[in-house]
């Protein structure tokens, strides 16, 4: 149960009320992919997700949830669709809401995970949210993944993103000069002296000044700048 949890937490975006509430009509096998929806949501924005196998990690994603659901019990009256695992078999008993809370916990002590306590039932969907901001996606794709109706939380996963920090980093110190959408023409000097104080960038655009000292590219990114004047002399160097 708690690998099915897992599964349907992290590509759902799901949170611990809305996988207790998920029902066996709102799981729908399609043969290659689990339709997943999710309905009476905390923002009133009904969702739906996929469920499919990846060829990075190499496990059957979707016949892990087959197998639990292939487990239950005729005689189970409700229709919630988590129901008690025990003994390699599937129980009447319907999964409460403080137990989805408790999964993360398990799994961060299963993996000897530092301070496992503080791991709580939003790991779920923060951990999806996350990963899908790792993976470029644009601000619209996150909030309709997660249902928000603002776009500020997406924001959020975006700029805190590895991906994006990764990004910051490369142009700050020069790997993504390649990519640079304007150039300033380079300065070549010699001499003790560099004088470079006429540069300068009115664009909105990314902006490179190259200067040639002492025989040494040295590169100086500009990023959002406006009316910047740079003065540079060997001797502060």
């Amino acid at each position: 149960m708690i690998k099915v949890a897992l599964i349907f937490g992290v590509a759902g975006a799901c949170r611990g009320k809305e996988l207790h509430q998920l029902t066996i009509c709102d799981v729908t096998d399609m043969d290659h992919a689990l339709l997943v929806n999710v309905r009476n949501t905390k923002n009133n924005v009904d969702r739906n997700f996929i469920i499919n196998n990846s060829n990075k990690n190499g496990i059957d994603l979707i016949e892990v949830c087959r197998k639990y659901m292939a487990l239950r019990k005729p005689e189970t009256t409700h229709s919630r669709f988590f129901v008690r695992y025990e003994e390699s078999q599937c129980t009447v008993q319907a999964i409460g809401k403080n137990t989805f809370g408790k999964i993360p916990q398990k799994v961060a002590e299963y993996l000897n995970l530092p301070n496992s306590t503080l791991y709580t039932g939003h790991c779920f969907r923060r951990t999806s949210a996350s990963l899908l901001a790792d993976s470029g996606a644009s601000i619209d794709v996150l909030k309709r993944h997660g249902g928000w109706k603002s776009a500020s939380v997406a924001e959020g996963y975006i700029e805190n993103s590895i991906n994006t920090k990764k990004i910051v980093a490369d142009s700050i110190f020069g790997l993504g000069v390649g990519n640079s959408t304007e150039s300033v023409s380079a300065h070549q000097v010699s001499g003790s002296a560099v004088s470079a104080s006429s540069a300068s960038s009115t664009s909105s655009k990314n902006n490179i000044v190259q200067n040639t000292i002492d025989g040494a590219n040295r590169l100086l990114n500009i990023v959002n700048c406006s009316n910047v004047n740079i003065n540079t002399n060997n001797k502060d160097l």
